[in-house]
């Protein structure tokens, strides 16, 4: 598999993990009629790297990776219940996703200097 294909790889796994994820929890928090707070307070630390992500700046890969870890720690935390709702499935598996993806995809573009 050659570096190029890698690449397109991760960068497309990390931005549709990552849009899958703020899409699951946006679905999460209106089926739970959640308030505004909750919203702002759950979505912004993913929200802020929106800019980073559009202009595909290596240093916002690296610190999504800090912030993709409070969401999967939520997700072990909400599956650890006996019979999980689906999208606390689905936010753990996104989480892991994004997580390895975005990593993966900011050291292969390191190695490269891409």
């Amino acid at each position: 598999m050659t570096t190029a294909l890698k690449l397109s790889i991760s960068r497309f796994l990390t931005r549709a993990s990552y849009v899958l994820l703020l899409l699951t929890l946006t679905l999460h928090l209106w089926l739970q009629d959640a308030p505004w707070i909750i919203y702002v307070i759950s979505l912004l630390p993913l929200g802020l790297f929106i800019p980073g992500m559009l202009n595909d700046s290596l240093r916002t890969l690296i610190w999504m990776g800090f912030v993709i870890l409070l969401y999967f720690y939520n997700g072990i935390q909400n599956v650890s219940v006996s019979e999980p709702p689906i999208l606390d499935i689905l936010e753990l598996v996104l989480s892991v996703i994004l997580f390895c993806a975005s990593m993966m995809y900011a050291r292969i573009r390191q190695v490269n200097s891409l």
